[in-house]
């Protein structure tokens, strides 16, 4: 077996001091320019050096071996994100595989141009980014600004990005079509988050797929209201039925809400006033995460797998590739997943 360098023979070979070899092989860098850095390491590497107690983490070739995490701003890791709960187990399900872990940057709203400079720098290990729904496009041009691959997830940004999202479109049709084969004519919305373009996409699908049904959303019936939680969704129920008129024929029988969390609220609602679901009013969702199934009764849901998304943005960063002025970007669409459950049933007669 061929003996290995010292770090006197890498001194003398580069013509450097031992102690900055010393300091380079023991993971020091502040002070200590890229060039010298990775040369001092490719000469121990080619040589198979490896000192006592040298932690892997601070080689080169394992300088990129984790994915940040940025939220969009209004989330916090105090109160999270349902969905993207999902989506970040997604990710490390296939970041896991190619040894890659992740770890929270921060928030849109804690970061700019300087801040993030200051926390990463363009030297810190960094796979690449993915950013948890809309931000604006100047705060990506500065996470561009690092040099690295970055994916939006339910969020898209032309030209600035990859992009993972659901097929909201086809989530709608999934719901009308399920409901209408139930004879529901009358529909009413219940929207959270109204100020992301997500709130706007659904919404105009729902009016677009009852348009091809030759079915109309009334205005009277559409609630929507900033937050996007259970609160949120016992509220737009209640403030719905204050619009209903008395004549109950005129009642809505489909109530379409933004999210899961909505639904267990509208539910909540329905169940304190004596509204039976799905005798009176069919309750469905465009949502797949695990608040459709984990409390009695399932909720009647269509969306894409939150999992998927995080699967399919993982596959992109794992890729490797870095951004250059001919990058070409991938805007991903994921299917929609329909789930009947127990939730939504025939108009009542």
């Amino acid at each position: 077996m061929a003996k290995r360098i010292s770090q006197s023979e890498i001194a003398k070979e580069l013509g450097v001091s031992q102690s900055l070899v010393s300091l380079v092989l023991n993971g020091r860098r502040e002070g200590i320019s890229d060039k010298s850095y990775n040369k001092i390491w490719e000469a121990a590497e080619a040589n198979g050096y490896v000192p006592r107690g040298m932690q892997p983490v601070h080689a080169p070739e394992a300088r990129r071996n984790y994915v940040g995490i940025v939220h969009r701003g209004g989330l916090s890791l105090e109160h999270p994100s349902n969905t993207f709960s999902h989506v970040q187990q997604g990710l490390f399900k296939v970041l896991q595989q190619s040894f890659i872990s992740t770890t929270f940057l921060g928030g849109e709203g804690d970061l700019d141009e300087k801040k993030l400079f200051a926390l990463l720098g363009q030297r810190d290990p960094l796979q690449g980014i993915v950013v948890f729904g809309e931000v604006r496009a100047a705060f990506l041009k500065a996470l561009g600004a690092l040099k690295i691959s970055i994916v939006c997830v339910y969020g898209s940004a032309p030209g600035l990005c990859h992009s993972v999202t659901p097929n909201e479109k086809q989530s709608l049709e999934q719901l009308v079509d399920h409901l209408a084969e139930l004879g529901h004519e009358r529909f009413a919305w219940l929207g959270g988050n109204q100020h992301l373009g997500r709130h706007q996409l659904r919404l105009s699908a729902l009016r677009e797929c009852l348009s091809i049904r030759g079915l109309e959303l009334d205005e009277k019936f559409v609630v929507s209201v900033d937050s996007a939680d259970r609160q949120e969704g016992f509220d737009c129920a209640a403030e719905l039925m204050s619009r209903v008129d008395n004549d109950q024929a005129q009642r809505p029988t489909a109530w379409v809400c933004y999210n899961g969390l909505m639904a267990r609220g509208a539910h909540q609602f329905a169940l304190t006033n004596g509204i039976r679901i799905p005798e009176d009013i069919s309750l469905v969702t465009v949502d797949r995460t695990r608040v459709c199934t984990e409390i009695h009764p399932d909720l009647t849901s269509a969306s894409s797998s939150p999992n998927a998304v995080g699967e399919e943005a993982a596959k992109l960063l794992s890729r490797g590739e870095q951004p250059h002025d001919n990058v070409t970007y991938v805007d991903l669409v994921v299917p929609s997943e329909f789930e009947p459950g127990e939730t939504s049933g025939p108009v009542a007669e």
